[in-house]
């Protein structure tokens, strides 16, 4: 079987990581990746062509239709909605982009859908009822996943500047202490906003290659998340960075952390929140985050994830 994944540009990030590139890395079959795409691709004669999405062109609905024609089955990989609450960081670019028209088009053209949970699935069905769960996971065997303790007893949290506005939730919940907050990017304006806000020991980000190495700033993991629409409709993988890297975690109590498991606290008031993670003994944090990782590496181990994949691809 031959296999071409396509993505928008050179580097890889964090959603084609988790999605396409490491997945697929390890599926067994002749996997290439496309960066860009035209009509060029029916040459190719792939078997099955994945994107997450949307496909980088602009005819793509007839770019689809024309693979299928060709005998080439298309998968549409979609990790959360296409419907940005007004006030999200990305909001003004998919409006002028029309993002939202384009992954309803994807949706609906292609054969059939990826999603990371249920809840998603659920949202697509309309569009196109041929949709099939696959969870985000981890790739225990990767270096940067290692578990990780160090003793410090530090409250942190790792991302992208997308999640400014979750993390101010926790602003005034602190009282005189000063979380890790990794992902930081000098300059951009957002980060500013944050770091105003909410003082903190920033630690710039890293690319997905290294990523996981940010969690070794701290010994518990947190995870705010503000009470939007477009955020029940995200994934569960902050639980599953912190299950992985051992790390005991608090989650916003709300879709999507709906796992149960120990190391893992839900979290409606942050003041509490932050209180109970600031009281934890060493013994705890090390003993929790274990439990966690057990967890996570039963439930999200992508050797095994991979297997639904590799039963769509069959």
């Amino acid at each position: 079987m031959k296999i071409g994944y396509i993505v928008h540009f050179e580097d890889v990030g964090g959603v084609e990581y988790h999605r396409l590139y490491k997945p697929l890395s390890l599926i067994g079959f002749e996997v290439v990746r496309c960066v860009g795409v035209d009509k060029g691709i029916l040459e190719m004669e792939f078997d099955v062509v994945i994107f997450n999405r949307v496909l980088p062109c602009l005819k793509q609905s007839e770019l689809i239709n024309d693979l299928r024609k060709a005998g080439t089955y298309v998968i549409c990989d979609i990790d959360d909605s296409w419907v940005l609450d007004g006030g999200h960081y990305l909001a003004k670019h998919w409006k002028v982009n029309n993002i939202k028209s384009r992954i309803i088009g994807a949706i609906m053209a292609s054969d059939e859908v990826w999603v990371t949970h249920q809840h998603l699935a659920n949202l697509v069905t309309p569009l196109n009822s041929n949709v099939y769960v696959i969870p985000n996971a981890i790739d225990p065997d990767e270096q940067q996943w290692k578990p990780t303790y160090n003793g410090n007893g530090r409250i942190g949290w790792t991302g992208s500047i997308t999640h400014v506005n979750d993390l101010l939730l926790t602003a005034g919940s602190w009282n005189g202490i000063e979380p890790v907050i990794c992902g930081y990017v000098e300059g951009e304006l957002e980060w500013t906003r944050l770091s105003d806000n909410l003082p903190a020991t920033y630690v710039k980000g890293l690319d997905v290659w290294n990523y996981a190495i940010l969690y070794d700033q701290f010994d518990i993991a947190i995870a705010p998340l503000t009470d939007a629409k477009f955020n029940t409709y995200k994934s569960n993988l902050k639980i599953l960075e912190a299950g992985f890297k051992g790390k005991p975690i608090f989650v916003q109590d709300m879709h999507p952390y709906t796992d149960k498991a120990k190391g893992i606290y839900h979290v409606s008031n942050w003041f509490e929140g932050i209180r109970t993670a600031s009281r934890m003994s060493d013994a705890q944090i090390e003993d929790e985050g274990m439990e966690l990782m057990t967890y996570c590496f039963d439930k999200y181990d992508l050797n095994k994830i991979n297997d639904l994949r590799k039963e769509r691809l069959l």
